[in-house]
């Protein structure tokens, strides 16, 4: 999947994204980071073409997004987004959207991976339970819900936009290890919340209004000092001023 030069403004004319170019190889988790505003939910949204580019090009297999109709695009990409949708109907029939021939045992190993098995299995009649009505689920919950639910999908490209970010982090820790396994031979692009949980993507691209100011490795990105350390230095130190609040 390729970002050609891409550039997006809004109907107002306000430019987000400058000349986003970006290689997603087969088999690699790439982080995109930055501050609130930098675009990196635009070039989500993007991708589901909830909006088209206003310049350049986004590729998958060389095909222009432009030029696929949505249920060959869904067929390649699985979202799971900040805000998770969930209809109401049962648990197990809103995992199985994505592929409806899923097993029950397939649908229990995407809970587990996405650390949401043992919630559904207390809830009154477990997968079969209707959403909606009296059922009270977290934001987390329910974000971990369609993140076993992009799990289970067969599409070779996943794209979470922070889609651990209302999770407590040791859930989040244990959900991107089991993204790390279960994303093995797809393209994974992770729009990061908490920069902890991408320290092993195989390429983080750091951008600010709209533009890529640099990309690399962790260890790489943070000799550099520059934007990614700044970013990485404050992430501590809000960690650190928490640990000290705590009773």
């Amino acid at each position: 999947m390729k970002f050609e030069q891409v550039d997006f403004r809004y109907p107002d004319g306000t430019h987000v994204l400058h000349g986003i170019d970006l290689d997603l190889k087969p088999g690699t988790l790439t982080a995109l980071v930055g501050g609130s505003g930098a675009g990196k939910s635009t070039l989500a949204t993007l991708l589901a073409r909830f909006a088209d580019v206003s310049g350049g090009a986004i590729r998958i297999g060389g095909v222009d997004l432009r030029d696929m109709d949505s249920a060959t695009l869904y067929r390649q990409v699985a979202f799971v987004f900040q805000e998770v949708r969930m209809l109401r109907t049962s648990v197990l029939d809103n995992l199985r959207l994505a592929r409806p021939e899923a097993s029950l045992a397939e649908v229990e190993e995407a809970a587990h991976a996405a650390q949401i098995h043992t919630r559904i299995e207390a809830l009154p009649e477990g997968y079969d339970t209707q959403l909606g009505g009296g059922i009270q689920l977290s934001g987390g919950e329910i974000q971990r819900l369609g993140i076993a639910r992009a799990m289970l999908s067969e599409a070779p490209i996943l794209v979470l936009d922070e889609a651990t970010a209302a999770s407590d982090p040791e859930s989040e820790a244990a959900i991107q290890q089991a993204l790390s396994r279960l994303a093995k031979g797809r393209t994974v692009l992770v729009i990061a919340h908490r920069l902890s949980s991408i320290q092993d993507a195989d390429q983080i691209i750091v951008l600010q209004h709209g533009q890529i100011v640099e990309r690399g490795q962790h260890q790489g990105l943070l000799e550099q000092q520059d934007a990614y350390a700044a970013l990485w230095q404050a992430e501590q130190f809000s960690a650190e001023g928490l640990g000290r609040a705590q009773p």
